[in-house]
């Protein structure tokens, strides 16, 4: 599966989490994502955490059952109706926008909860039905359920070679 707006990611092995591993290209995106942080803490004078982006990347599962593709996102603070979950020739594609929720003019001493727009783009990685495609939103996670079409076993099959 690929995500485009983050970079290469998954790899195999695990670690005592049970999550895959990160393989060694998405540490370098990784890197170079702490080093903008840090870049924009000291230079900008940003509060900790802060991330002048245009878009931002909510955290994301993607897992398989034996009849399913599941993919779960971490984004707390939005209402349904403020996404967009669309599939088209086999990529997923997640976007929306969270927006600040707070009164006043606060002043901030750390700002870790991103807001803004946001796109994910998944290509999936086995078929599915297009139809079957079912959006949830509960308790901050969005839960994106596609049924997967069965892989025909056909067998041997002979070609005549013209």
């Amino acid at each position: 599966m690929t995500d485009s707006s983050a970079g290469s990611g998954g790899g195999s092995g695990g670690g005592s989490s049970g999550r895959p591993s990160r393989g060694s290209g998405s540490f370098t995106v990784h890197l170079a994502e702490e080093l903008e942080v840090y870049f924009n803490e000291v230079a900008h004078g940003r509060p900790v955490g802060f991330v002048a982006s245009a878009k931002w990347k909510p955290p994301t599962d993607i897992f398989e059952t034996d009849d399913a593709l599941v993919v779960c996102m971490d984004i707390a603070g939005m209402r349904s109706e403020d996404f967009s979950v669309q599939l088209a020739d086999g990529i997923l594609t997640i976007g929306g926008e969270r927006k600040v929720r707070r009164d006043g003019k606060p002043h901030y001493h750390a700002m870790e909860v991103q807001v803004g727009p946001f796109e994910r783009r998944f290509r999936l990685p086995v078929r599915v039905d297009p139809e079957s495609i079912r959006a949830n939103y509960e308790h901050g996670f969005l839960e994106v359920r596609l049924t997967k079409v069965p892989v025909r076993s056909s067998g041997t099959q002979s070609v005549k070679v013209e």
